[in-house]
């Protein structure tokens, strides 16, 4: 369910993003979210904290496990992996299944966009918080709150920021180390 023509207009014209960030189809979600980074503007903020909301209320997307379906020669080259396959648990429903497909794309795109706005309330910096410490979130959304924390982060994301410097994946590490420096410099000023 791939809505392009909504995508591109959600791009293009900004009065287009409440609807868009409302939308069944999480690949025009994302076209919001970035839309919002892309205008960086505070006003968007109630938007991303409904569409954050939105995003932590749908299936669990860590249900399925990924399997190599074909290699071609020698698996200790990434090129030489064949297409991956998700192998979902029997009865998995659909909602499940587009979950999975988005994995935390939205969320990632959602703190990219708090980074480039540059502020947020204290309960949305608390749901940047409880991502960057959720054992099951992806990493790639880690890495984006951490980035999102180095602008809009106060003493409190210290101690969060601090388990995330300790995680052994180099994006998120390295984001969080930069955030702890940002938040440094900030208290020195």
């Amino acid at each position: 369910m791939h809505d392009i023509a909504m995508m591109e207009r959600v791009l293009c014209d900004p009065a287009s993003i409440p609807h868009a960030a409302q939308h069944p189809d999480w690949e025009v979600r994302y076209a919001a979210a970035v839309a919002i980074e892309a205008c960086a503007d505070p006003a968007w903020l109630p938007t991303v904290r409904a569409m954050w909301q939105h995003e932590l209320a749908r299936p669990d997307y860590t249900r399925a496990s990924v399997r190599f379906v074909e290699h071609v020669g020698d698996t200790r080259n990434a090129e030489m992996i064949g297409p991956l396959t998700a192998v979902f648990p029997a009865g998995t429903d659909d909602a499940t299944r587009a979950a999975w497909a988005c994995r935390g794309r939205v969320r990632q795109a959602l703190a990219f966009a708090i980074a480039a706005i540059g502020q947020c309330d204290d309960g949305l910096r608390c749901m940047l918080h409880d991502r960057l410490l959720a054992a099951d979130e992806d990493y790639p959304v880690k890495a984006a709150v951490a980035r999102a924390l180095a602008r809009v982060g106060t003493a409190a994301s210290i101690a969060p920021l601090q388990v995330a410097l300790a995680l052994d994946e180099w994006c998120t590490h390295t984001e969080a180390a930069l955030a702890l420096a940002a938040l440094a410099a900030r208290s020195s000023e």
